[in-house]
Order: C-alpha cells, then sequence, then structure tokens
C-alpha cells in the first residue's frame, strides 16, 4: 500500500551533513500493526514524516498504492495527507475550548462537511474507541489515556487507509498504553476496513504487541522481524 525505494535524505546539522536515512526500502500494507524502532538518531521520525509526506526524500520514491506522492504539488499533498493519512502525536494536540466530539469532527468540517454529518461520525468513533460518555467533556476534563483515544478517533475523521502514530504512549501510564495498542491493533485489523497502522516508538513493550518491528540503525534497516516472505 504505502512504499518506499531506496529513499535517502539528509540534513545539515552546525554545518555538517548528517544522512538521516540512507537507501531505505519498505512496504507497508492494510491489516498489518508495524512498529519502528531503534536509538535517537536513527531515522525514525524522518522516516515518520516522508511516510506522511510531511517532507520529500533527496533520493529515492515514496508510493501509495503505486503512485508516486513525494514529488506532488503542496496543494496535492495536503490533500492527500487530509484524506489518505491519519496522524496519532505523542502530546495529543486537542483544542483545550472544544469537547471532545468537537475536537474528532474538526478534520471533517475543515475539510467542508456539514455539521450534522460531522457530529454523528464523530459520536460514532467515539463509540469506537470506547468514549460514549465523554463525549461533551474538554481535554482538561480527561485523563492521558482518554485523550489520545480522541486523538485516534479525530485521526479516523476522514476514514484513512493508513494511520502514522508518532510515540503515541510516550505520555501514559502502562495501562492505558496497553489499551491503546490494542485499540491500534484493532484499526490495523478491522474486518473489511483493514489499515496500514505505523508507530514510532522506544517501548519496547508496545513494540512487542505488533505485528511487525522495524529497526533502524544509523539510517539503514538493521532488522524487519515480521515481514511476509515476497
Amino acid at each position: 500500500m504505502l512504499e518506499l525505494s531506496e529513499v535517502s535524505k539528509s540534513y545539515t546539522v552546525g554545518g555538517r551533513e548528517v544522512r538521516a536515512l540512507d537507501r531505505v526500502s519498505l512496504r507497508f500494507d492494510a491489516g498489518t500493526f508495524t512498529a519502528v524502532v531503534g536509538p535517537s538518531g536513527s531515522g525514525k521520525s524522518t522516516l515518520l514524516h516522508l511516510l506522511g509526506t510531511l517532507d520529500s526524500p533527496d533520493s529515492g520514491r515514496v508510493a501509495f498504492r503505486g503512485e508516486p506522492v513525494d514529488g506532488l504539488g503542496e496543494q496535492r499533498q495536503a490533500a492527500f495527507r487530509r484524506h489518505t493519512i491519519g496522524f496519532v502525536f505523542q502530546f495529543f494536540n486537542l483544542l483545550p475550548t472544544l469537547s471532545a466530539w468537537e475536537n474528532v469532527a474538526l478534520p471533517s468540517l475543515l475539510d467542508g462537511g456539514t455539521l450534522r454529518g460531522a457530529r454523528a461520525r464523530a459520536h460514532d468513533l467515539l463509540d469506537t474507541v470506547g468514549l460514549t460518555d465523554r463525549a461533551e467533556h474538554r481535554p482538561a476534563q480527561l485523563s492521558g489515556g482518554q485523550m489520545q483515544r480522541v486523538a485516534v478517533a479525530r485521526a479516523l475523521m476522514l476514514d484513512p487507509p493508513i494511520v502514522l502514530a508518532d510515540e503515541p504512549s510516550g505520555n501514559l501510564d502502562t495501562h492505558a498504553g496497553d489499551e491503546l495498542m490494542a485499540l491500534l491493533a484493532r484499526l490495523a485489523r478491522d474486518g473489511d476496513r483493514q489499515r496500514a497502522v505505523v508507530m514510532v516508538t522506544h517501548d519496547q513493550q508496545a513494540a512487542a504487541g505488533t505485528d511487525r518491528v522495524v529497526t533502524l540503525r544509523d539510517g539503514r534497516v538493521a532488522d524487519d522481524t515480521g515481514r511476509e516472505a515476497p
């Protein structure tokens, strides 16, 4: 579904060129929950940014269902992100003045959806993540685990086939983190609407519960456990 082919990316830091990714080739398919792990500076965040078209490679190709997406213009890339990728962040990024359902509905409203339709879908998604009774609560009235589940529901608002999660359990206690991992796994394997879920994490326990673990080291794939045979 989403594929990187011989992708390289470098940055200049303090006048020195640092190669964040070095000829990385990976494919992420629907129905699979993948963890990307590795030490700091191994290229995990760069990989996630390239998958989400938040950055472009210096060389190589990023493709979705066989079509290149790294060379799209700014407006087409924004549309691709909006409708194809659901982002989940470590720090939730919920708007404090909005209720849970309003935070979830926001992507649809910004995309031109009606308030009535967005509200109905937001409530359905909050039910999916187990927060039906928290729909009217603002973020300050929610626990960390509840806020992250609201963020997951928001990521699903436009029904994207890909979910990218950046350290999603980083601010959660063990119980809330386990619940979140179970939710992300369920989203990947959910019957007729399977998704490719890719999670960057330092949490080895969280990574152990995924279908596949990709280990990066010095910008290269050092290990890929659980990869299907070609």
